[in-house]
């Protein structure tokens, strides 16, 4: 028989091969025998899509595209689909062309409504990153991480703690306590963080201590410093401290003065970069990244109706 190491190795190199084929997760469900102490999981194809904002004064055109790249990424099969930071708008400058932060992030609630009846027409976890109004006069908007379970309910609103220079002087930041949460999803136990979160190595550590199995981090990040590309910003996360699966989303090209450099991608337990999207910015690099990841997948929801028993006998 197979060691369990050994195990691992052959169901991610099988996760590559099926992602380059474009097969879907419904067709793999040999990917899912147990190793020994974990638990039994699930091929489940996830999407990120790297996003170049249009309009950064109005949010309508961005999420006209966004919804069409989400139904494309839906309709290759894919289950869970992750979006960057701020996807909507700019991630800096209070005041442009006349419209505020504070405007903007007054749309919230109708764009909550609209993305949650999305999740739930395409029956996938989706995860969009906007701003919401705060209530503080002073500090008036948050910089918030949205998790739609395929019922289109809200699982998860995690609020921006650590704040870059570029929006602090209007944005309210989250409280630990409050934000560094693991929650249940269909898809596992998730943890979420946004960008500048990520280069605090307690917030994610303590994900982990909490029973993280899949972390997510959505970014807006000009790629100046270091990490700079997305799957960059997760991997000490997932691949050092916690053994599981990274999707890392990052914004890409130019936005209101500020340059984001892409390299949004998929990191594993072992610490290899599974896919990565392009970077440097390049417009042209927007994108939808697919990756088949194994995930603790309990629900009826995305379990393979194809049963490849006689596959059984090559992991034997």
């Amino acid at each position: 028989k197979m060691s369990s190491s050994a195990r691992i190795r052959l169901r991610l190199a099988m996760s590559r091969l099926l992602t380059t084929l474009g097969l879907t997760a419904g067709l793999v469900l040999l990917l899912t025998l147990p190793v020994a102490g974990e638990s039994v999981r699930q091929p489940v194809l996830a999407a990120i899509i790297q996003y170049r904002v249009q309009e950064p004064d109005r949010v309508g055109v961005d999420a006209d595209r966004l919804e069409a790249f989400i139904r494309e990424a839906a309709s290759r099969g894919a289950k869970i689909v992750v979006t960057p930071e701020t996807t909507f708008y700019r991630l800096g400058v209070w005041e442009h062309n006349g419209v505020t932060q504070l405007e903007l992030a007054k749309q919230y609630d109708a764009l909550v409504r609209r993305f949650g009846a999305l999740s739930k027409a395409l029956r996938i976890c989706l995860v969009i990153g906007l701003r919401k109004p705060s209530g503080d006069a002073s500090l008036p908007v948050y910089n918030v991480a949205v998790f739609f379970g395929p019922d289109g309910t809200v699982l998860k609103e995690h609020q921006k703690i650590f704040l870059c220079d570029d929006e602090a002087g209007f944005t309210k930041g989250g409280s630990v306590t409050k934000n560094v949460q693991v929650f249940a999803t269909p898809l596992g136990k998730v943890g979420m963080l946004i960008c500048k979160d990520m280069d605090e190595n307690f917030l994610p550590q303590v994900l982990v201590a909490k029973g993280m199995e899949l972390f997510i981090g959505i970014n807006a990040d000009p790629g100046t410093g270091t990490p700079g590309r997305g799957w960059q910003k997760v991997y000490p996360a997932c691949a050092l401290f916690g053994a599981c699966y990274g999707i890392g989303a990052n914004q890409i090209g130019a936005n209101s003065g500020s340059f984001f450099n892409g390299g949004s991608g998929f990191v594993a337990p072992n610490k290899e970069v599974l896919s990565a999207a392009g970077y440097n910015g390049i417009a042209n690099d927007e994108q939808i990244l697919y990756q088949t990841l194994l995930l603790p997948c309990s629900s009826s929801w995305c379990t393979p109706s194809f049963n490849p028993a006689v596959l059984y006998l090559l992991l034997e």
